[in-house]
């Protein structure tokens, strides 16, 4: 009888067993699942009721101020592959503080910008383009004309000079006329050419197609170094005027003579190339 017992026990068991194991096969899967899905349910509800807080930062400051665009709306805007955000802060990341008057630059700045807003926005203007003119707007509004209330603009014929000969020679232009020691931005080359434009603009000196932008760009340092030398004979003192002016003098001295060691460059190359030819032949 003992032992007719310990054997139902046991088969019990093994029954008790199996009922486990078929319970965690038929259930568990099913509940481990409904706990997912509940969770993956749950998760865009959480995610629904955190709203992403954008703190804008030194060059959003720049965008609103010289785009006159929100931020916020620039965000929620695509351009392409980008938000105009993105887009327009490419374009003011370079911008820099100004000589002249804050509104006065600003006013330029988004009169500039009203004009091109749509290359701009479709990345068609060369950044370097925007860069030279608007990092140094306070060199182009000097001498300009105003119209109404803090109404400077920046002179279209500046424009035209890019039209005429692309951003590569210009950014040729900027590295001839001094050394990019940061690897990155010519912040030097750049501020000199615009004050060269400058001068090109305010004195009717055209720019064709066919002439190599170095051309005028040379001849207008000449005669900004003549200028300095003129102003220099008429000094007598050591104040800060006269050293202003040996600065600006050691500045187009300088530029001058990278235009030369490169002009003397292009005339060996260009004699090379000759020998070369008549090799060839």
């Amino acid at each position: 009888m003992l032992e007719f017992w310990k054997n139902e026990w046991k088969l019990f068991l093994e029954d008790l067993s199996n009922f486990k194991n078929a319970f965690v096969k038929i259930f568990m899967p099913k509940q481990e699942f409904l706990m997912l899905e509940q969770s993956s349910q749950e998760t865009p509800q959480a995610d629904e009721s955190v709203q992403e807080i954008y703190v804008p930062d030194g060059i959003d400051n720049k965008v609103s101020a010289y785009f006159g665009e929100s931020i916020e709306e620039l965000r929620q805007n695509v351009s392409g592959e980008k938000t105009q955000h993105e887009v327009l802060r490419e374009y003011a990341q370079f911008f820099k503080p100004y000589a002249e008057s804050q509104e006065m630059c600003n006013s330029a700045f988004r009169k500039y910008y009203d004009r091109h807003a749509l290359k701009i926005a479709t990345e068609e203007l060369p950044v370097e383009q925007a860069r030279i003119i608007q990092n140094n707007v306070d060199l182009f509004i000097k001498g300009q004309e105003v119209f109404g209330e803090n109404g400077q603009f920046i002179d279209s014929r500046v424009d035209t000079i890019f039209e005429k000969k692309g951003i590569d020679e210009v950014e040729k232009v900027v590295d001839i006329l001094h050394d990019n020691t940061d690897k990155g931005v010519n912040v030097q080359g750049e501020r000199l050419f615009a004050e060269v434009i400058t001068h090109m603009v305010d004195n009717g000196i055209k720019v064709d197609k066919a002439t190599p932008l170095i051309e005028p760009v040379k001849h207008v340092l000449e005669d900004k170094l003549n200028d300095v030398h003129d102003s220099l004979r008429s000094h007598e003192d050591w104040n800060e005027e006269y050293q202003n002016l040996l600065s600006q003098e050691r500045k187009y001295l300088y530029a001058l003579n990278r235009i030369e060691q490169y002009e003397t460059e292009q005339r060996i190359s260009e004699f090379e190339q000759k020998i070369n030819d008549l090799e060839a032949i």
